[in-house]
């Protein structure tokens, strides 16, 4: 297998697939970067697998497939996949990824969101005979299903034709539905061991920032291996300085943040918050600052989705920061 650590969790899908008792659906819940998508995957591919082997054979056409797609996925080549739909209004709209193998869908946000349009074609994948015995649908970063989508997805949870299984991949459970969570075997999955992590880098074989090694050995996660932009670490690094920040500087700093794409903008949030929080566990940063300084940091993450003006929220979270 090429999922690292998780021990627990994979002896319970093999279990799953050995004894027969596999749900409609299952959801993955643990931090970003630590292989949910790459376990769902594998786990598709055992039981898609011509032999049934749990995690797969490896050998049959099935696996190879699989594998194929799964190589190609991990090397950021999704667009080889895209499924694109014709919409009610007779135009094309992205709708899930698809490799060799008919009967695996992954379903990636179209921009910041998974849209109705998307489940929508999900319906028509799912209500198609699978060539096997199960037809598998990865939603991987599900909590960024719309409202709309959610609630269409719901509709196929209840009545989900013969032989589906969905795997849903989100970071907490509060970003679905309740109506859906309770229609999902939840598997909670906590961050890598440090062992874990150096084994997973000794496989990644490719050059990493210092900085961002010990930041993944400290977070048990690989998510920062997303972002490629090493001025976001130089610019965090300045930020941990915040209270000797003059205006000029704040002003520079939004403007070189709003530069950032909107990934790189989510991991710089997520960033300042785990350092605050922190700060605030060690007794090196005031709790009432960080009760006012946390709704800035909510409301800018809902804001990236809904077309914020990044440089002003920047401007005001540092002054805020300054200000302590």
């Amino acid at each position: 297998m090429e999922t690292v650590g998780h021990k627990l969790q994979k002896e319970f899908l093999k279990k799953s697939q050995q004894l027969g008792k596999i749900p409609n659906a299952f959801l993955f819940v643990g931090k970003e970067g630590i292989g949910k998508k790459l376990l769902a995957l594998e786990f598709a591919k055992g039981l898609l697998c011509q032999k049934f082997e749990p995690f797969g054979c490896n050998g049959c056409k099935s696996c190879r497939q699989i594998n194929s797609f799964i190589e190609a996925l991990k090397k950021g080549e999704e667009d080889k996949f895209f499924y694109y739909a014709r919409g009610d209004d007779g135009k094309k709209h992205f709708a899930y990824l698809i490799g060799d193998h008919p009967d695996l869908a992954v379903v990636i946000p179209d921009g910041n969101q998974i849209k109705i349009d998307q489940i929508r074609e999900l319906q028509e994948f799912v209500a198609l005979k699978p060539t096997g015995k199960f037809k598998v649908i990865v939603i991987d970063q599900a909590g960024k299903m719309n409202t709309q989508a959610q609630n269409a997805l719901l509709k196929t949870l209840e009545e989900p034709p013969p032989g589906t299984l969905f795997i849903l991949i989100s970071t907490t459970m509060g970003e679905l539905l309740p109506t859906i969570v309770s229609r999902c075997q939840v598997l909670e999955f906590k961050p890598l061991k440090p062992q874990e992590v150096k084994e997973v880098l000794k496989k990644l074989n490719r050059d990493i920032l210092k900085e961002v090694e010990n930041l993944i050995l400290e977070e048990g996660s690989f998510d920062l291996l997303k972002v490629e932009n090493e001025n976001l670490f130089t610019i965090l690094s300045r930020l941990s300085r915040y209270s000797n920040l003059t205006f000029e500087e704040i002003v520079k700093l939004a403007e070189e943040i709003e530069k950032f794409d909107t990934e790189e903008k989510e991991l710089f949030l997520k960033l300042i918050e785990e350092e605050l929080t922190k700060k605030v566990v060690n007794g090196e940063f005031p709790l009432e600052v960080f009760e006012r300084v946390k709704p800035l940091l909510e409301d800018m993450k809902v804001g990236l989705k809904r077309g914020l003006k990044f440089k002003l929220a920047v401007e005001n979270l540092l002054f805020t920061l300054k200000g302590f």
